[in-house]
């Protein structure tokens, strides 16, 4: 985890699995992105420190092509979701707790390798380790 350099995308950059090639990529979550967590509690910067980076680095699954508009980033086209199983979850006030059952670690990164949204959603009855829902959702899977 380091900080970036290049002007007004300044924020937290982090490995990530890079499925098409060798090594990792680098995710940046921009600093307006992080000033918007910050507002949200404890828990949530939590999240975006311990959660985000572990689902980047160590995912579950990865899709490609967004399906759903709402899930598209406002400032680069929605490109990549990363999911994950976290061992822990955060209250709003930096608790920690059990993950949430049955739900899956949703990190969505755009065609600029920002990492724009990320949040617990409920997992594939018949696959937890996926989203439910995935094949409508997303294009393809990667990994």
């Amino acid at each position: 985890m380091g900080k970036s350099n290049d002007g007004r995308r300044d924020g937290l950059t982090f490995d990530a699995y890079n499925p098409i090639g060798d090594g990792p990529c680098r995710v940046q979550i921009s600093l307006d992105r992080l000033r918007a967590v910050a507002k949200r509690g404890a828990g949530a910067i939590l999240e975006c420190r311990n959660i985000v980076p572990h689902i980047l680095a160590h995912p579950t699954a990865i899709f490609e092509g967004l399906r759903r508009d709402e899930e598209e980033d406002r400032w680069g086209y929605g490109w990549r979701c990363y999911c994950g199983l976290p061992t822990v979850a955060y209250r709003t006030n930096g608790t920690e707790i059990n993950p949430y059952p049955r739900q899956v670690y949703l990190v969505f990164v755009n065609d600029g390798f920002i990492a724009y949204n990320w949040r617990w959603e409920y997992g594939d009855p018949e696959d937890l380790e996926l989203p439910a829902d995935h094949p409508a959702r997303f294009t393809r899977r990667l990994r």
